[in-house]
């Protein structure tokens, strides 16, 4: 016996942390009229407001809505490829109970809705929680509606009230709301002022049935679609279950798979399909729960499933079939002062937002001027173009679904505690955000494999958080960036212009990144530069860091390529592997700093250029206060300018002795050159244990060596001149 789930729309928004059923109304019926030789060879209808009673002045909500609706079906019966609304307003009737059939225009298919932009159609002032002024269902297709006003109630709704299957939110009032419909364009359109959402894209089930712990027995299938035996796996043996009799599957050839219950986390389901007569036709496996589609072959008559469960005992899988949103296309229009969304996309696949200005959405979680969030169904490559968004608390949020293109959009965030475009982990597939531009809105990237290039930001903050991301080509002004939360991140040209007004330019987290042509330049104004513990394999290569307050800045971990510093001093104070090579780094006091404050360093610097620019400040060029190991190999150290008597290279702390904390240091093969008559390398407190510190065939200018007797001292040129 078939175990058939209702029928409904099932709207998901898990930021707001409700689930919402809402019954379809139906397109109700209508009187036929006759027509004129005239309206037959008329491709536009202009609605007669006499003849269909309707109302342009704002009122006779029930009445207008009716004739309209009615006008609407007869246009269609007539071939009518236009249906055009005058100028006026009208009044939508609020209905006489929640989702009644008598409180929304309901579109019909092959037909262009034509508004001019004196024309207002209004939602009746109410207290139900979810509405819409005009509605496309599943069963309507290639749809323009162009131009005009779709107006809320939101400044005059009872939000008191509270329905038997609502959450007293009152959340989901829309301006347009396009369920399951196909090949649609909304074009030059205003809503605002909604209680929930000015477009809302959503899908709706068609049918299904309840996969049941009696219908199912242990074991596998193979890939020739044979039955076999199998360890923490378990099938469908019940046909009756999983046929596609219904003559839905002719039209919408998908299976979906909802609410696994008894079955492993984090497991996917194996789909085989058969014909009638039982000959295997095809696999399609790991489909993902919720989101996940398996779409069903022509000559397919049923097919079995395979879960990976223990047993089959408590087991419960909702088996559906839906239908969603195709080929929308949102264009040149203008959505704002909404309550909850701007546009919200839950059942879609091939949504294109183009050209409009999405503005000023507050009021009920998640408030986001676009949100992607599909929950069950899929939502997936979306086209996010050329839009201007202007203070919605959230600009976008792509909570699920999959493939997005965000593309020369300007996001313009003035609202305190917002959210620019965040990118959450459960959204996966091509993301791509390239071309635009940020003023006071971030970027979060939380999923995985995404790409952010050519993008100018200012006045915000910049999230890599998930495992291979690339970042670049971009501007960054006044914007933090922050990486290597996840694994492989690639971060390359880009550049940032940080003028102390954000609390830094770049934070490194302790996954592997490769950063590639950074460059920094800042005037920090007490404010931090760079920060982060870094990753022993993390390359830096070329980057570039200028301060001109010279304030200073701590190293993550990793090696520094063909770097460059002209920022103060820099710190060394994690422990970890960091090497400069063929680096520059200038200052006009100190240099360099390494301690263990977070744990012993392993340092390495070779093939680098070194210079004070004025004089050594207290403590030492090069201060080594704490390593596990610290080499100085071929490379230079230079104070031509310095008139104090601060060493060039000191190991160890001034004071009284204590034991050490450099525990080996090898200084090869440099060129050490001053002009005062200092210590070039000081090891005389290094510790009451320090090993023999190795000092080998440097070249020395104008200063002596400062070493204990067990250090290794060989083959140094003392020069002066």
């Amino acid at each position: 016996m078939k175990r058939w789930i209702i029928l409904c729309v099932v709207v998901v928004s898990l930021m707001a942390g409700s689930v919402v059923l809402v019954d379809q109304g139906m397109t109700p019926a209508t009187e036929s009229t006759a027509q004129t030789k005239s309206e037959i060879k008329n491709p536009a209808y202009e609605l007669e407001l006499g003849r269909w009673n309707v109302s342009n002045d704002g009122t006779n909500p029930q009445e207008t809505t009716k004739g309209i609706n009615s006008a609407l079906q007869w246009a269609k019966e007539n071939a009518y490829k236009s249906f055009i609304i005058p100028d006026g307003t009208y009044l939508i009737a609020k209905g006489t109970e929640q989702s009644d059939s008598e409180d929304s225009i309901y579109m019909v298919s092959d037909m262009d809705l034509m508004l001019s932009e004196k024309t207002i159609l209004q939602k009746e002032a109410n207290a139900f929680e979810g509405y819409s002024v005009l509605s496309l269902d599943k069963s309507v297709k290639n749809v323009t509606v162009k131009g005009g006003t779709f107006l809320g109630d939101r400044d005059h709704h009872d939000y008191s009230k509270k329905g038997t299957e609502t959450a007293g939110t009152h959340e989901w009032g829309y301006g347009i709301s396009i369920i399951g419909a196909e090949n649609v364009v909304i074009d030059g359109v205003k809503t605002e002022k909604f209680t929930g959402d000015g477009i809302f894209v959503g899908g709706s089930t068609i049918t299904g049935s309840s996969i049941m712990e009696t219908d199912l027995e242990l074991g596998s299938i193979d890939d020739m679609g044979r039955p076999v035996k199998a360890k923490g796996k378990i099938r469908t043996n019940n046909r009756d279950i999983t046929n596609f009799d219904d003559p839905a599957y002719k039209i919408y050839e998908n299976i979906h798979f909802w609410l696994p219950n008894g079955i492993a986390d984090g497991s996917k389901v194996d789909v085989y399909y058969y014909r009638k007569d039982g000959s295997f036709i095809k696999a399609d496996k790991q489909i993902a729960y919720f989101s996940g589609e398996s779409l069903i072959p022509k000559e397919a008559d049923y097919f079995r499933a395979v879960f990976e469960a223990a047993s089959t005992k408590g087991v419960q899988v909702e088996r559906m079939t839906v239908a969603i949103a195709k080929n929308i296309t949102i264009k040149n229009s203008d959505i704002g002062y909404n309550r909850r969304q701007g546009i919200s996309l839950v059942g879609s696949d091939g949504v294109q937002i183009v050209d409009n200005h999405i503005h000023h959405t507050n009021g009920t979680a998640p408030q986001s001027g676009i949100d992607v969030e599909p929950g069950f169904y899929p939502g997936k490559n979306t086209i996010i173009k050329g839009n201007r968004f202007t203070d919605n608390i959230i600009q976008v949020v792509l909570a699920y679904g999959e493939n997005v293109r965000i593309e020369d959009n300007h996001f313009e965030q003035n609202v305190k505690n917002s959210v620019g475009v965040y990118v959450h982990e459960g959204f996966s597939g091509e993301i791509d955000v390239k071309d635009n531009s940020f003023n006071g809105s971030g970027l979060t990237l939380d999923s995985e494999n995404a790409m952010a290039e050519s993008n100018q930001f200012k006045n915000g903050e910049v999230n890599l958080v998930g495992k291979n991301i690339t970042f670049r080509k971009s501007t960054l002004v006044d914007t933090s960036l922050d990486v290597g939360s996840g694994e492989g991140q690639k971060i390359s040209n880009v550049t940032i212009q940080h003028n102390g007004i954000r609390p830094l330019a770049l934070y490194i987290r302790d996954k592997s990144v490769l950063l590639k042509n950074v460059a920094i330049k800042a005037k920090t104004k007490g404010k931090d530069l760079i920060l982060g513990p870094g990753n022993s394999q993390n390359v830096y290569d070329r980057l570039k860091v200028e301060d001109s307050d010279e304030s200073g800045t701590v190293l993550p971990a990793g090696t520094y390529i063909q770097c460059s510093f002209k920022a103060g001093s820099l710190a060394i104070n994690n422990v970890g592997k960091y090497v400069l090579d063929e680096c520059v780094v200038k200052s006009k006091g100190n240099l360099l700093m390494v301690d263990s404050t977070y744990g012993k360093p392993d340092v390495a610097i070779k093939n680098s250029d070194l210079e004070v620019m004025g004089n050594i400040e207290a403590g030492a060029a090069v201060y080594i206060l704490g390593a596990q190991n610290f080499e100085l190999l071929d490379s230079m150290v230079l104070a031509k300018n310095n008139s104090n008597s601060a060493p060039l290279i000191k190991i160890g702390p001034y004071g009284d002795p204590i034991q050490t904390n450099v525990f080996d240091a090898i200084i090869k093969g440099n060129i050490l050159h001053t002009n005062t008559d200092i210590s070039a390398i000081d090891t005389s407190n290094a510790g009451t244990n320090a090993p023999s510190y190795s000092v080998e065939d440097n070249t020395i200018y104008n200063a002596s060596l400062d070493l204990t007797k067990k250090d290794r001292n060989h083959n140094n040129k003392l020069i002066t001149h």
